[in-house]
């Protein structure tokens, strides 16, 4: 097969000072042929750490590393303790264990009793988002199910990069499918040529300042950043202006990346050519991370002064109506929902429970709707008991 055509390592990728940006790729039915395509495919020194998930049967031996290495230009290794990440080697998940993202590691840990509660994908995602935060992909494969759907949420929220391979060619498209269906794939693309486009827009270095004295001190960036505001409400109708600057720069840095731009006027002149970017834009600043009772005191202030108070003079022809604005992928309003439902529970009769909820960003409200969350985000902050529900 042809060589793949990416600049020299030389030309490395943004590299954090904690460790190599971390690559987890998910795969699962037909995962090996795609996975020894894809890394046949990858040049021996890229400065990243690819990780690679799949779905294995607890209890059988696996030889995956192995069956990678002869089409791999690097090292391959199966995870069998916490280790290190290193860049230029790949590591791959042994049976019967989870695999987390931990500082500059990667640790082991037990799968879920509960079969229906075994998404090894979506749970290295998760973690790898949450502490490699912008410097991380994830990449979803050829596989059933729908596993990686909820972990490429993380990474896109946390600034990450999601590539999806074209479910048209993939041996089994329920997960890139799924993935898909998400609407935060940043690329999707067929399977050979994902590694190029990977490390292209690695490499590429858009020239920002990503604090806010820099911003200030450069009257310039600040004028054009003023400009993609008013390119943005123009398009989109929504006024971005009093957003964190920071972070609107990493989002603005992101989106550079993947067009392969480095100067931010240049990127502001597409988006007054291109409302579709603008359109992208604007979706990737919308993205927010969300949890169960996120904030703790704020929650049990809630929990054991204000709701009680409010339900003080409810009568059952009554009705409590609550309103969770911006509630991006719904945990907040699940959570009050938990709080207002036992509430209610303490008086009978109980007056009617209405919960709303809003957001101006439709993907993550359709996750809202949906309501599906992984077990491994539950189950630290949720009591077993609110798990369990009412009897």
């Amino acid at each position: 097969m042809d060589e793949p055509a990416v600049s020299p390592a030389g030309d490395g990728p943004l590299l954090p000072s904690k460790g190599p940006v971390v690559v987890g790729i998910g795969a699962s039915a037909g995962g090996l042929a795609a996975l020894k395509t894809f890394f046949l495919h990858t040049p021996e020194k890229t400065g990243l750490a690819f990780v690679v998930v799949v779905h294995l049967a607890p209890g059988h031996e696996s030889h995956l590393a192995d069956l990678l290495q002869p089409n791999a230009k690097m090292p391959v290794q199966q995870v069998n303790a916490t280790i290190p990440l290193e860049p230029d080697r790949i590591y791959v998940i042994p049976p019967g264990c989870n695999l987390s993202a931990v500082d500059t590691h990667l640790r082991l840990s037990d799968l879920p009793a509960h079969r229906g509660a075994r998404l090894p994908i979506d749970h290295f995602f998760s973690t790898l988002a949450k502490v490699h935060d912008g410097a991380s992909v994830g990449i979803v494969l050829t596989g059933t199910g729908a596993d990686g759907t909820l972990g490429i949420q993380e990474i896109k929220a946390n600034g990450g990069i999601v590539i999806v391979q074209d479910p048209v060619e993939a041996e089994f498209d329920g997960m890139p499918r799924s993935a898909v269906a998400t609407g935060l794939a940043d690329l999707v693309l067929p399977l050979k040529k994902i590694p190029a486009a990977l490390l292209q827009t690695l490499r590429t270095e858009p020239k920002l300042p990503l604090s806010e004295d820099k911003l200030e001190a450069d009257g310039d960036a600040e004028r054009t950043l003023r400009g993609i505001f008013t390119l943005l409400r123009k398009w989109t109708g929504r006024d971005f202006s009093r957003y964190k600057r920071s972070t609107i720069l990493r989002r603005i840095q992101r989106r550079m990346q993947l067009q392969q731009m480095t100067d931010l006027d240049a990127y502001r002149e597409q988006l007054r050519d291109q409302a579709d970017e603008a359109r992208l834009l604007a979706d990737d600043l919308l993205v927010t991370v969300s949890s169960f009772f996120r904030d703790p005191a704020i929650f049990e202030k809630l929990q054991t002064d204000i709701i009680p108070r409010i339900f003080d003079d409810k009568q059952a022809e009554d009705d409590v109506r609550v309103w969770s604005v911006g509630c991006a992928t719904g945990e907040e309003a699940y959570s009050l929902a938990i709080l207002f439902r036992e509430e209610a529970g303490r008086h009978a009769p109980s007056p009617a429970l209405q919960i709303f909820a809003t957001d101006l960003h439709p993907i993550s409200l359709q996750h809202a709707r949906e309501g599906r969350y992984l077990v491994g985000e539950i189950e630290p902050v949720v009591s077993p008991e609110r798990i369990a529900g009412p009897e």
